[in-house]
C-alpha cells in the first residue's frame, strides 16, 4: 500500500546466499519468500505478510535491510550461526542486515509479518535506534511483540491515515526496543528470577503479591520495588501482559470462544478481557480474530 492507500507488489530486498537467481514469488509458497499476501510500502519501511507451507525448508539467505519478523501463526526452527532457535506464534525476531539464516517450518502453515527498515543509516532518526540491529534477538512475550501485533493490525486498515499511524507505531516500537534491549544490565537475584518464572508458569491463577513473596521468600514491598527496578514493570502489569499475549495467540490459532479464552487466561469475564485487550493491542478480541484470518 502506498501513501494513497493502494497496495503495491514490489520485490522484497532479500539475498539468497547459495544462488544469484531471483526467486519467482508468483508461485504459491515459493521459497524463500513464501506466498505474499499483502505488502505495505512506506517511505522508510516495507511490511510484507507471507505464508509458508507446512514442513517447508527456507534455504540460507540474508536480507539486505535490517528486519523485524513477527510470527503470526505456526512454528519453525531458525538456524543462525550453527545454533537452532525455536520460534512460534507471538515471537518477534529482530535481525541485522546481511545476517545469514535458514528456517525449517513445522506441520502448520507459518504466517509472518516481515518489516524491512529502509531508512538511510546516516539519518539522525535511524542513529537513535541503530543499536537495536547490532545483533539478532528472539523475543517471546512482553511489550515488543505486543507492539508488533498492534502494528500488524493497523497495517490492515485501509484508510489514508493508516500509513502515518503505522510509521509512528514503528518508530515507537524501535525506541522502546533501544531502551529495553540495551539499557545497562542489572543482574536480578535468584529469588527475583524465581518470581518472574512463577508469574510465567501461573499467570492465569489469581496470584497475590503476598502469596508470591511467601513462595520466593521475600517481603512483598521489597519484591514489588525490585521487580519494577529490574524488569521495568510492576508484577501485576507483567502478569496481565502474559495473560493478554497468551489470549491473543489463542484467538489467532484456535476456535475457542472469546468467553472461554478470557476465563482460561485469568480474566474476570469477557468484558474485562475485551477492555484490556483493546488497551493492549488497540482492537477488540473479535476484531483481532477477524483481522488475523
Amino acid at each position: 500500500m502506498d501513501t494513497n492507500g493502494k497496495f503495491r507488489n514490489n520485490d522484497s530486498s532479500l539475498v539468497v546466499c547459495d544462488s544469484d537467481t531471483r526467486i519467482d514469488t508468483s508461485q504459491s509458497f515459493a521459497p524463500p519468500l513464501g506466498r505474499q499476501l499483502r505488502k505495505l510500502q512506506l517511505s522508510d519501511f516495507v511490511l510484507t505478510e507471507s505464508l509458508y507451507e507446512p514442513f517447508s525448508i527456507i534455504p540460507s539467505h540474508a536480507h539486505v535491510a535490517p528486519t523485524l519478523v513477527l510470527v503470526l501463526s505456526g512454528e519453525s526452527v531458525e538456524k543462525l550461526k550453527s545454533c537452532d532457535h525455536e520460534v512460534r506464534a507471538g515471537s518477534l525476531i529482530i535481525r541485522p542486515a546481511h545476517e545469514t539464516h535458514s528456517d525449517r517450518n513445522a506441520r502448520q502453515t507459518v504466517q509472518l509479518l516481515t518489516i524491512e527498515v529502509k531508512m538511510n543509516e546516516q539519518c539522525p532518526i535511524y542513529q537513535s535506534f541503530a543499536r537495536v540491529f547490532n545483533r539478532t534477538a528472539y523475543i517471546q512475550g512482553g511489550l515488543l511483540p505486543a507492539m508488533a501485533q498492534r502494528i500488524y493490525q493497523e497495517s490492515k486498515t485501509r484508510d489514508s491515515a493508516a500509513p502515518i499511524i503505522v510509521e509512528g507505531l514503528l518508530l515507537e516500537m524501535l525506541g522502546q526496543a533501544s531502551r529495553s534491549l540495551y539499557s545497562p544490565p542489572l543482574q536480578a537475584p535468584a529469588w527475583l528470577r524465581r518470581t518472574r518464572d512463577l508469574c510465567q508458569a501461573r499467570f492465569a491463577d489469581p496470584l497475590t503479591l503476598v502469596e508470591i513473596a511467601r513462595v520466593v521468600g521475600a517481603h512483598p514491598t521489597h519484591l514489588a520495588r525490585a521487580f519494577k527496578k529490574h524488569y521495568g514493570t510492576t508484577v501485576g502489569e507483567y502478569i496481565r501482559r502474559l495473560r493478554l499475549d497468551w489470549a491473543a495467540t489463542q484467538l489467532a490459532n484456535t476456535e475457542d470462544s472469546i468467553a472461554d479464552i478470557a476465563t482460561a487466561a485469568g480474566f474476570y469475564d469477557q468484558s474485562h478481557f475485551s477492555h484490556n485487550l483493546k488497551k493492549h493491542l488497540g482492537v477488540s478480541p473479535l476484531e483481532f480474530r477477524k483481522n488475523g484470518r
